[in-house]
């Protein structure tokens, strides 16, 4: 009789220590997944973030380059000949000092 409860109290520690390993398991391979989840969309967000990065150095190269085209042209309008020229064209008188703003 001493066998017998002893095989029963034997067995259920086992079939505790079975449902504690399969809720481990369970835990882990919850916990992979998610990670999983979490590194695809950390992949995602650095691919989307990438796109935004280069978006803006490309609207930083055209500003440089209209900001260039507009310095030149402020170049061209404020230089004397070109000044001289239009007062010419408007038959303004030509000034006799110039000043310079810069």
């Amino acid at each position: 009789m001493t066998i017998a409860v002893w095989a029963r109290s034997n067995r259920k520690v086992k079939s505790s220590t079975t449902t504690w390993d399969i809720k481990w398991i369970a835990v882990n391979l919850l916990v992979i997944l998610l990670s999983c989840f979490i590194y695809v969309w950390l992949s995602m967000q650095n691919i989307q973030v990438g796109y935004q990065i280069t978006e803006a150095l490309q609207a930083q190269k055209q500003l440089k380059e209209r900001n260039h085209v507009l310095q030149l042209q402020w170049t061209h309008y404020t230089s004397p000949a070109y000044l001289k020229s239009r007062a010419k064209e408007l038959r303004l008188q030509v000034p006799t000092q110039i000043v310079s703003l810069r």
